[in-house]
């Protein structure tokens, strides 16, 4: 036998040593402290539960087996390569928490319930005869379950955070392969997808979600005993995490979102240079484009511009982005951006179609139109010529522009092959556009020869009318020689038709002239003329006027004569038998060489001399200035009433023989006259004032109104007091004089009240603003009393006159 001595101990390490105090008590013997040490022993084994064999039991399974037990698995995630969705992450989460859940549930709780249920039959429970001493045990294996259990969402707590905060010390590039964010536009902005809002949402409910997923496991003694009953305890197990905890876990989560928020806002800054297409604005400047009416290179201009757009963002914009946590997929954004440039492409597109149909129809339509006129047969010249500067125009301008509108529509048809199906209507269109314009020429040598042919024709027509026309003027100059024969009185009005007639077809053969004229300057040659048209007109206008001077003068003779005596003109009789007079007159030197109708022109010529004579009588009782004092006064004068009837007529006047009493009449008639002219200013002066009003308007809101516009009655009125005492100055004013002094009384009287209105409406409306403060009224209320009581004058009156 030997011992093992540490070399280090020296000899005098056995040596005794003095000992400290609690040392020095053990060493005492015997121990006085044994039978109470012996008691604490024994109480401390019939009720430290802690130190139960079985909770120990627990509390090895639990760290031999369960240690690394989690409730979200985070080792799923550290092997994954490709970024996960935020569902499918949740999902997955969820999922291990259900595992976790049924591990705890399957698992470890019937192993416990198993340990309890050995210790039970080893006698190491207590018995059920002390209810206490069995609830505290049980209390302790539910505190030992329940801190093993927040032992475990503790740890998933921190692994989950760590998994998304990835934590200084982590040596891994990153703790999980991300998470897919998706920039979709919206309208008329991009938006993230999920947005960070839903990301810190639904990251920190997996803690709440932690906490509920190991709040159900029942307490052990609840399916031991299958008679217990505890109303005042808790069935299951309640595992408590403090909210400090949680809130700094969820902290965590929300720092690392926010901070990793940062690149993909950053990348969004990319898509800038697309706000345009992104905000609508590129539509709508389109639209407005359209509007306007462009030609087709501006539309192909426009066409490319946003095909190049579009193929810029498709091959240039990264798809897929990781930045941090985040693997940004903007496939969808893309494709967005791409369908706007393509529904802006689409309606260039549709309407440089429109615009191409359109014009090809109208090219169409200008060839046939082009086509009917060029092949048409001209009625005449006039329209042979027309119809050869027209299409000669055609050939030398319309066609250069019709030729280069075509070459436009071939170019643009060009363009459009590549971008637009055309139906077989379209392609119809198409073609006859250019088969429109192939047939022109042949059209062209088919009118050319038309004109060539109706030419020659037209002129054999022209030169036969026109040896017509020399044999129809050679007519008319034989009826021109007929007049001559003419003498008889009686048959004048016969002769005027006959004259008529003739001098009608003089007037259509004047126009013949100018239309052979026109055709042979339109045809080249030189103008013909055809001097005895004229000689043949001058030959028959002295017997024309003859013939309608003595039809009229006969007509007008039996009105004047026969007729009503006070609807004849004096005036107008004595122009028109001058006028027939002196015409007359020269027509007798004019017959000098043809007796019938010199004897004819003398004839009349008497008949209007002899009625000549009388014109003095006629200006003596026609004056429509007449009346009965007149008359009474020429009455007195021949001796006998002369007082006419309505049925009276001149010639009832011619057979009284006034003739030797006209010198005196005539100086009634005058007076007559003078006195009519101041009657009749009179009557125009009143008529005047039936149109003129009083132009009366409200007054603000003061419910009254006032006389506004009176210049033009002003001033009508003094022009008319002027008038009329001019007249009354007048010596032939006597039989009138009343009449005339009562209107100027009452124009006077207008004048004075108009004057005074204004007086008294210019005084109103001066005090009617002062007088309508209440101040003032306090101040001055005897003013303001009199004012008011000329004020509801004023407004009775100016009532009355609105009425």
């Amino acid at each position: 036998d030997f011992v093992l001595k540490d070399p280090r101990e020296k000899d005098d390490d056995g040596k005794i040593t003095e000992l400290p105090p609690h040392r020095a008590e053990i060493e005492v013997l015997p121990k006085p402290w044994r039978r109470s040490f012996l008691s604490s022993c024994s109480y401390i084994r019939d009720h430290l539960n802690a130190m139960n064999p079985t909770m120990l039991a627990v509390l090895d399974l639990w760290h031999s087996t369960f240690k690394k037990l989690r409730l979200v698995d985070i080792e799923e995630f550290h092997k994954r390569q490709d970024a996960l969705e935020l569902s499918e992450f949740q999902n997955i989460v969820i999922k291990h928490m259900e595992s976790a859940k049924e591990t705890l549930l399957k698992t470890w709780f019937p192993e416990v319930q198993n340990i309890y249920y050995k210790g039970n039959k080893k006698k190491q429970l207590p018995t059920g005869k002390s209810s206490a001493k069995l609830d505290s045990f049980f209390n302790c294996a539910a505190t030992l379950m329940t801190l093993q259990l927040q032992d475990l969402i503790l740890v998933s707590m921190q692994d989950f955070t760590d998994l998304i905060a990835q934590p200084p010390e982590s040596i891994r590039a990153f703790e999980h392969p991300g998470f897919i964010m998706r920039l979709v536009l919206d309208k008329d902005d991009i938006n993230f997808e999920p947005e960070f809002n839903d990301y810190i949402d639904i990251l920190v409910n997996i803690y709440e979600i932690m906490i509920k997923a190991v709040s159900f496991v029942p307490r052990v003694e609840t399916k031991l005993y299958s008679q217990w009953e505890s109303k005042s305890k808790p069935t299951t197990l309640k595992p408590i995490i403090l909210d400090e905890i949680i809130d700094t876990h969820k902290e965590k989560i929300r720092e690392v979102v926010l901070r990793e928020s940062v690149a993909p806002t950053e990348h969004l800054k990319m898509y800038d240079k697309y706000q345009f297409l992104i905000t609508g604005k590129a539509e709508r400047d389109i639209d407005e484009f359209l509007f306007q009416n462009q030609n087709y290179e501006r539309l192909i201009e426009e066409i490319r511009k946003y095909q190049k757009l579009g193929e810029e963002i498709q091959y240039t914009s990264r798809k897929t982005v990781r930045l941090g946590m985040f693997e940004m997929h903007c496939e969808e954004l893309i494709k967005s951006l791409m369908k706007r440039a393509d529904v802006i492409c689409g309606k260039l597109i549709a309407k440089m179609f429109r615009n191409h149909q359109k014009e090809n129809t109208m090219l169409c339509d200008e060839f046939e139109k082009i086509s009917e006129k060029a092949l048409s047969t001209p009625l005449n010249t006039a329209e042979l010529m027309e119809m050869k500067a027209d299409i000669q125009k055609v050939e030398a301008t319309d066609m250069l522009e019709l030729r280069q509108r075509l070459v436009d529509s071939k170019n643009c048809l060009a363009f459009l092959i590549e971008c637009v199906n055309f139906s077989p209507a379209d392609i119809r269109l198409n073609n006859s556009v250019f088969q429109w314009y192939g047939r022109m020429g042949e059209i062209f040598d088919e009118h050319r020869k038309i004109i060539k042919d109706k030419t020659e024709q037209y002129q054999e027509a022209l030169k036969f009318r026109c040896e017509q026309f020399v044999e129809e003027l050679e007519s008319y100059a034989k009826q021109v020689e007929e007049f001559h024969t003419f003498g008889d009185l009686l048959d004048v009005q016969r002769y005027l038709q006959k004259a008529q007639v003739l001098n009608s077809k003089l007037d259509a053969a004047a126009d013949k002239i100018d239309q052979f004229n026109a055709e042979e300057e339109a045809f080249g040659w030189v103008p013909s003329v055809y001097p005895q048209r004229k000689k043949i007109q001058d030959a028959l206008n002295p017997y024309l006027r003859l013939y309608e001077t003595a039809v009229e003068f006969s007509a007008k003779h039996k009105w004047w004569t026969e007729g009503p005596y006070h609807k004849v003109n004096p005036d107008q009789v004595e122009t028109d038998v001058g006028n027939y007079w002196r015409g007359l007159y020269k027509l007798e030197k004019v017959f000098h060489d043809s007796p019938n109708a010199l004897a004819m022109t003398k004839k009349v010529h008497s008949m209007v001399e002899e009625f000549k004579q009388y014109i003095p009588l006629i200006q003596v009782i026609c004056n429509p200035g007449l009346h009965p004092r007149h008359w009474e006064a020429m009455s007195t004068i021949v001796g006998y009433p002369l007082k006419p009837s309505d049925d009276s007529t001149v010639f009832s006047f011619i057979h009284m023989n006034l003739e030797p009493f006209l010198d005196r009449f005539e100086g009634i008639s005058e007076a007559a006259s003078k006195e009519y002219s101041l009657e009749k200013a009179m009557d125009k002066m009143m008529t005047e004032w039936d149109s003129m009003e009083f132009v009366i308007h409200p007054y603000r809101e003061s419910g009254t109104y006032i006389l506004s516009s009176v210049d033009d009655i002003q001033m009508m009125l003094d022009d008319h007091i002027i008038k009329t005492q001019t007249m009354r100055g007048s010596p032939f004013i006597k039989p009138y004089e009343k009449q005339m002094r009562e209107w100027e009384g009452k124009l006077l009287l207008l004048q004075e009240i108009l004057d005074e209105w204004l007086k008294v409406q210019a005084t109103w409306l001066y005090l009617e603003p002062i007088f309508s403060s209440p101040d003032i009224m306090s101040q001055m209320p005897e003013e303001g009393r009199r004012f008011k009581a000329v004020d509801k004058t004023w407004r009775d009156v100016m009532k009355a006159v609105v009425q």
